[in-house]
C-alpha cells in the first residue's frame, strides 16, 4: 500500500509540476502572439501602431522575469545555510547510529550527512528522472541538536526522518518543493518588476495575477500531502522509540528551536555587527542554556509548546495536533536503545560550522573569550538603548549636548509624552521609556567607574552597582517616569552615589582594550539581501535589451513610414467599393397620357430633379489625408532603482515614508513585513528612489 501511495504522490507531484509550465507558457505565448501582431502592423499600417512602443516595452520585462523563474524550476536543491559534511571518519559515531536506525526501518540509509547550523533536521533525495528513479539520499541534521537532545531524543529525531525514506517521501518531494521554490522566485521577480515599470503600463501585472493564483492553488494542494507525510513520519518514530519518546522529541526540538533562534537573533548577530564574535558560539549558546531563568522558560515551552506566527502555507501540521496523535497512540515495545559514546570523535565539524555561520554576515570580526564577550554584548545593548533617548532628548529644542540631566529636565517639565513620541512608536510605550532612562542612568555610573553592566541572557543586561545591592535604582527610575514627582528622589539617589547629572554620557565601548566608539556610529555598512541585488542587476540588464528593442523597433518603423502612402492608409486590398446609384421613376401628369400635346398655358408639372444618394461609378472618393503632426515620443528606459535606507534611532516607518515621498503601505509591501512597524536600529530598508516613490503623502506629512 505504501508502495503505491508512494506513486500516486509522484504523479500528483509531476502533474503540479507539469501545471506550471503550462500556465507558464501560455503567458509567454500570448504575449509573444501580441508582439508579433504590433509588429505586423507596424509594416502592414504603421500609421495605426501609435502604441508599439508600450506593447514591446511592457512586454519585454515581464517576460524576461517569468523565463528567469522557469529556468529556475531545473536547478539543483541548495544545501542549508552553513551545510558542512562530514565524513565517517569525523563521526564514526552518528554514521553507525543513523545507519542501524535505517536497518531496523528496513529503508536505505542516506549516502551523505551535513551538519548545519540550525536546531532542525531534514532529508532530501536527488529527483531523477523526476523522481521514478532512485537517487543519491541526504541528511542534515543541526549541532544543537546533536549537543543538547538527550540520546533517546536524538534517537527519535533521526526515526522520524528516516521514516520519510521508508514512506517514499522524498523522491517526489524533492520535485514539489523545488516548483514551490520556482514560484515564489518568480512571483518575486514578478512583483519587483512590477514595481520598477511605475513609467510603462507593462504587463508584469497581469503574469502576477496569474501566477499568483496558482501558486496559491499548488501551495495548498502540495502542502496538504506534505503535512500527511510528516503525520506518517511520526508514526515511523512511535513504531521505533515509543510514543512518550518521540512526543518528548517534539517538544524537545520546539523548545531547543526558538531558544537557538533568540541567542543568534538577540545576542550573536547584532554584537558581530559591531564586530565582536564568541570564540566558541555552542560554548557561549551553553551558557545561555544553563541560565536558571533560561532552563526555566525552555520547561515552559516543553510544557506548553504554543507556536506563534504560525503560517497557513507552514509544511508541517500544527504542533499540538501531532502530539496530541503521538501520545494517543498505542505504547509498544521500542526497538531502539540508547547507545553509549561520543556521536561526534572531535569538534572540527562542529567548528567549520561555526565559521560558515558567522562567515554569513560578510564582515570581519574579532573573536573574544565567552566572558569578555558577554560583558562586552551587555554594555553595547545598553549604549544602543541610552543613545537613543539621549538623540530623543536632543530633539526636542536642547541646543546643548544632551546629558541625563538634560533627561530629568524634560521628564520635570512635564514632557514625557514628546520624549515618548520620538523615542518609539511601539506599543507599552512607558515602559519603552523606562528601559531607556535605566540605560541612561546605568552608563553614566559606568562611565564614572561606580558601575557595570553584566549580561542578562533574558534581559539582555543588568546593573551591577556595588552601593545599590538591592537594585533599589531600577524601581526610582520607574517611578520618575511614571510621576514627575518621582524625578526628585531618583536625582537624590543619584546624589547619594555621587554622580553628576550633568556630566556627558560616554557612549563608547569599554570592555576591550580597543574601543569601537559610539555603536550607533558602528553599524555595518551591509547591503540589501543577496537576492534582492541579484534581482536589481537582473533588471538593470533587461532595461538595456528593453532599449536596444525599443530603438530596433523605432528604426523599423521610422522606414515603414517613410515608406508609406500617407493618402491610403489602408492597404490596396481594403479598397473602397461603393454602389452604383438607382433613379426613382416620376411619373407624368395622369391628365394627358403620354405623348399628348399639352395645350396652350397649361402648367406643365416641374421637371423632376434628382438627388443623387451617392455619385455615379467613376466617382472618386475625397478621403481625408492624415496629417503626422509629431511622431509619438519613446519612453525612456526604465531602470528599477532601490534605495537602501538605514534605520537611525527615533526612525518610524511613517517618518521614513514622509521622507521618501511614499506610503507606509508600499514600504511594507516592498520590504515583506506584513502589517508590522517594527524597526530595529542598523536594519536595512529598501524605499523607492524619490523619483521613483507614489507621489503620496501621508496625512503625518508636514
Amino acid at each position: 500500500m505504501t508502495a503505491v501511495l508512494g506513486w500516486l504522490r509522484g504523479l500528483f507531484a509531476v502533474g503540479l509540476l507539469a501545471g506550471f509550465y503550462v500556465v507558464a507558457f501560455a503567458l509567454l505565448a500570448a504575449d509573444t502572439a501580441l508582439v508579433v501582431a504590433m509588429l505586423w502592423l507596424m509594416v502592414e499600417a504603421p500609421t495605426r501602431a501609435g502604441n508599439w512602443s508600450l506593447v514591446i516595452g511592457g512586454s519585454i520585462p515581464a517576460a524576461f522575469a517569468l523565463l528567469y523563474g522557469i529556468v529556475t524550476v531545473s536547478r539543483a536543491e541548495q544545501h542549508p545555510p552553513g551545510a558542512v559534511l562530514v565524513h565517517r571518519d569525523e563521526a564514526p559515531g552518528l554514521w553507525r547510529l543513523v545507519e542501524d536506525l535505517a536497518r531496523g526501518m528496513r529503508t536505505r540509509p542516506p549516502s551523505r550527512i551535513y551538519l548545519t547550523p540550525e536546531a532542525n533536521a531534514s532529508v532530501s533525495e536527488e529527483a531523477r528522472l523526476l523522481g521514478f528513479a532512485v537517487g543519491e539520499r541526504t541528511m542534515h541534521l543541526g549541532v544543537p541538536l546533536l549537543l543538547w537532545l538527550k540520546p533517546m531524543e536524538l534517537r527519535a529525531v533521526l526515526c522520524h526522518e528516516l521514516g520519510h525514506y521508508a514512506g517514499r517521501h522524498t523522491r517526489f518531494g524533492a520535485i514539489t518543493h523545488r516548483g514551490a521554490a520556482s514560484l515564489r522566485s518568480t512571483l518575486f521577480r514578478l512583483r519587483m518588476t512590477a514595481r520598477s515599470d511605475q513609467a510603462v503600463p507593462g504587463y508584469a501585472w497581469l503574469f502576477q495575477a496569474v501566477i499568483g493564483c496558482y501558486a496559491w492553488l499548488y501551495l495548498r494542494l502540495s502542502l496538504a500531502v506534505r503535512r500527511h507525510q510528516e503525520l506518517e513520519a511520526d508514526a515511523e518514530a512511535v513504531a521505533a522509540v515509543g510514543p512518550a519518546v518521540t512526543g518528548e522529541a517534539l517538544r524537545a526540538v520546539h523548545a531547543l528551536g526558538i531558544t537557538w533562534a533568540g541567542f543568534v537573533d538577540r545576542y550573536l548577530r547584532p554584537v558581530q555587527r559591531l564586530g565582536f564574535v564568541p570564540e566558541d558560539i555552542f560554548e557561549a549558546f551553553a551558557a545561555m542554556v544553563d541560565d536558571p531563568l533560561v532552563r526555566e522558560r525552555m520547561a515552559e515551552l516543553r510544557e506548553h509548546p504554543v507556536e506563534a506566527g504560525r503560517s497557513p502555507l507552514d509544511s508541517h501540521p500544527p504542533l499540538a495536533r501531532r502530539l496530541a496523535l503521538i501520545e494517543a497512540r498505542h505504547a509498544g515495545e521500542p526497538g531502539v536503545v540508547a547507545g553509549e559514546g561520543p556521536l561526534l570523535a572531535d569538534r572540527t565539524p562542529a567548528a567549520r560550522v561555526q565559521r560558515r555561520l558567522l562567515a554569513e554576515a560578510g564582515s570581519p570580526a574579532t573573536a573574544l573569550p565567552r566572558a569578555t564577550w558577554a560583558d562586552l554584548a551587555a554594555e553595547a545593548f545598553a549604549i544602543e538603548l541610552a543613545s537613543l533617548l539621549l538623540e530623543a532628548a536632543r530633539g526636542t529644542g536642547v541646543t546643548a549636548r544632551p546629558t541625563l540631566g538634560t533627561v530629568l529636565g524634560l521628564l520635570e517639565r512635564g514632557e514625557q509624552a514628546e520624549l515618548v513620541r520620538r523615542l518609539t512608536d511601539a506599543p507599552e510605550p512607558e515602559e519603552q521609556l523606562a528601559e531607556a532612562l535605566y540605560a541612561v542612568t546605568g552608563q553614566a555610573l559606568a562611565g564614572a567607574g561606580r558601575a557595570r553592566w553584566v549580561l542578562s541572557w533574558t534581559r539582555g543586561y543588568l546593573l551591577d552597582c556595588p552601593q545599590d545591592p538591592g537594585g533599589r535604582l531600577e524601581d526610582l527610575v520607574a517611578d520618575a517616569v511614571r510621576d514627575r514627582a518621582g524625578v526628585a528622589a531618583l536625582r537624590a539617589e543619584l546624589a547619594r552615589l555621587g554622580l553628576d547629572v550633568e556630566a556627558p554620557v560616554v557612549l563608547a565601548l569599554r570592555t576591550v582594550a580597543a574601543p569601537a566608539g559610539r555603536t550607533t556610529a558602528a553599524r555595518a555598512t551591509g547591503r540589501a539581501p543577496d537576492l534582492v541585488v541579484e534581482e536589481l542587476g537582473r533588471q538593470r540588464k533587461v532595461a538595456k535589451v528593453t532599449m536596444g528593442a525599443l530603438v530596433a523597433t523605432a528604426v523599423v518603423w521610422g522606414i515603414a513610414l517613410v515608406g508609406s502612402d500617407s493618402s491610403q492608409p489602408y492597404p490596396p486590398s481594403y479598397g473602397l467599393v461603393l454602389p452604383t446609384p438607382t433613379f426613382p421613376q416620376y411619373p407624368l401628369d395622369p391628365q394627358y397620357p403620354q405623348g399628348t400635346q399639352y395645350p396652350q398655358g397649361t402648367q406643365y408639372p416641374p421637371e423632376p430633379r434628382f438627388t443623387d444618394p451617392l455619385p455615379g461609378p467613376g466617382f472618386t472618393a475625397p478621403l481625408p489625408t492624415p496629417g503626422l503632426t509629431r511622431l509619438i515620443p519613446l519612453p525612456s528606459p526604465v531602470i528599477p532603482v532601490h534605495l537602501i535606507h538605514d534605520v537611525a534611532p527615533g526612525d518610524t516607518l511613517s517618518g521614513i515614508a514622509c521622507r521618501y515621498g511614499t506610503t507606509v503601505e508600499s514600504l511594507q509591501e516592498l520590504n515583506g513585513m506584513g502589517a508590522g512597524t517594527r524597526l530595529v536600529a542598523g536594519q536595512k530598508l529598501l524605499v523607492p528612489a524619490p523619483w521613483q516613490g507614489s507621489g503620496g503623502r501621508g496625512a503625518g506629512c508636514g
